[in-house]
């Protein structure tokens, strides 16, 4: 069996971008958000916008797991994912969390949200997904024994180059600048949710969000107290981010 990458995030956090690099090398099999289809389309656990379900596409936990794992036969597979999707299940299934190779990412919730909100305007603290990925990242660390690696959308967002090489080697993949840059336009592998991810789709690589909220904190209070929420569970991961090793002409 091929490596299997874990990246677990939560919604907003440029986790879609990292995604996209993995894509542009060419040597993964890459998969999107697939444990959604258990908590959106078979479990229909909340609402969501911007759902288009693929015909024929695995529905419960059990098949979407096995789906990614068969393809581990052919060649290494990187999966981006959001724990709340299916966090029961996955602390129910040690095996499976065993036979990963987990990564974290986290944005600041400051930022996350207002861009939760403009995407989604009826998001709520579920969907935000911070508690359920502190608890997986415990969960993991506490199974394997290890501190899991961790990155932070601000030094993806400052310096991408920085921390791909960073983050490629600590999971002993290797780093390939080129995949850094690529060609604008919607990919396959994001047709069940592209609506959420037009940015990544204009884009022609990994840089600084556009920040272009539709909504601020003064006119929804709600979301302020979501990032209240959300700050300790950020924290509690952001902890143990990867410290890039920068350069003076990379600070500059």
């Amino acid at each position: 069996m091929h490596p299997s990458i874990a990246l677990w995030s939560h919604p907003r956090s440029l986790s879609t971008a990292v995604e996209r690099s993995f894509i542009e090398r060419g040597d993964f099999t890459v998969f999107h958000e697939e444990f959604a289809y258990v908590f959106f389309m078979h479990e229909q656990r909340a609402a969501i916008p911007h759902k288009n379900p693929q015909q024929g596409h695995p529905l419960n936990y059990p098949d979407v797991r096995q789906m990614m794992e068969d393809a581990r036969a052919e060649r290494p597979v990187f999966h981006k994912d959001f724990p709340y999707h299916c966090l029961d299940h996955l602390l129910a299934d040690p095996d499976y969390l065993r036979g990963q190779v987990h990564t974290f990412l986290v944005r600041d919730p400051e930022e996350a949200v207002l861009s939760h909100a403009t995407v989604h305007p009826g998001v709520t603290r579920e969907v935000l997904g911070y508690e359920p990925l502190a608890r997986l990242f415990d969960a993991v660390r506490e199974l394997t024994g290890e501190i899991p690696v961790v990155i932070n959308a601000a030094d993806l967002a400052a310096h991408p180059e920085q921390t791909l090489a960073a983050y490629c080697e600590s999971i002993g993949v290797p780093f390939r600048p080129e995949a850094l840059r690529w060609s604008s336009g919607e990919r396959g592998e994001w047709a069940t949710w592209s609506g959420w991810h037009t940015d990544v789709a204009a884009s022609t690589g990994i840089g600084a969000p556009a920040r272009k909220y539709r909504v601020t904190y003064e006119e929804a209070p709600r979301l302020r107290e979501f990032v209240q929420y959300c700050r300790p569970f950020y924290d509690h991961i952001d902890q143990y981010r990867i410290q890039l090793q920068l350069g003076k002409e990379a600070v500059a």
